[in-house]
């Protein structure tokens, strides 16, 4: 499902704990369990945003020499859904690893990964909410 040729060499290089994360959901509960999963694997730079708005923010502010390596987005969420964040974030040349966190059905996501590859993303893959550690671990895996 990814593109190995789309890998970030520093991305790959990172241990977990050095990994800068930034999580995109619209639900603030989500959003915790989210984050409180990624600190529970040793991650501790994470960024949460509630919008697909805020987040392009986030990623603009990110500096060049501090770039997000991952970010976890949700596909349903107000104003700008899952996909038209992709679409911005692939046009503004984000070169970390993306996770599809959704509740939707499996015909979307599926969508959805289709169109992460289309436009280039290193894709890790896919969760159902509520999103299972272990499987998030194993995704997060694949970066190293």
């Amino acid at each position: 499902m990814n593109h190995p040729t789309a890998k970030p060499a520093a991305t790959l290089s990172k241990s977990r704990n050095a990994l800068k994360v930034l999580v995109v959901d619209d639900d603030p509960f989500q959003l915790e369990v989210i984050s409180e999963t990624l600190r529970s694997l040793g991650i501790s730079d994470i960024t949460a945003e509630s919008s697909g708005e805020k987040a392009l923010h986030s990623l603009a502010q990110a500096s060049a020499h501090s770039p997000f390596d991952l970010m976890l987005s949700d596909l349903h969420m107000p104003r700008m859904d899952g996909f038209q964040f992709m679409e911005a974030v692939a046009k503004g040349g984000f070169k970390g690893a993306l996770i599809i966190v959704s509740g939707q059905s499996g015909e979307v996501v599926h969508s959805a990964s289709l169109v992460a590859q289309l436009r280039r993303f290193t894709l890790l893959g896919s969760l159902q909410k509520p999103v299972d550690k272990a499987a998030l671990l194993q995704l997060i895996a694949k970066l190293a």
